[in-house]
């Protein structure tokens, strides 16, 4: 897909934001707060879209991780939390 810069038309295109009046169901936000690809100003852009569209989420935030929890804790407990979320909203 390349970089925004490069191709705006196929970002704007893919933007989950044009969606999220479609979104049906429970989802389920996780997001580390040093993430260096995804900043938390786009998970919070999103959080305003799906609060306009008065949409259900939930957030399980990371304050130490990056893209992906790297110490086992933390890895256990997202893993554990998504295991339970889906028997809750499944």
């Amino acid at each position: 897909m390349g970089l925004p810069q490069t191709n705006p038309d196929g970002y704007e295109i893919s933007s989950v934001m044009h969606h999220l009046g479609k979104m049906d169901g429970h989802l389920l936000l996780v997001h580390g707060l040093i993430d260096e690809n995804v900043h938390f100003r786009h998970t919070a852009r999103l959080i305003n879209g799906l609060i306009a569209a008065r949409k259900r989420y939930d957030l399980l935030l990371f304050p130490d991780e990056r893209h992906m929890p790297r110490k086992a804790d933390g890895r256990l407990y997202m893993e554990e939390q998504i295991i339970d979320y889906f028997k809750r909203n499944l």
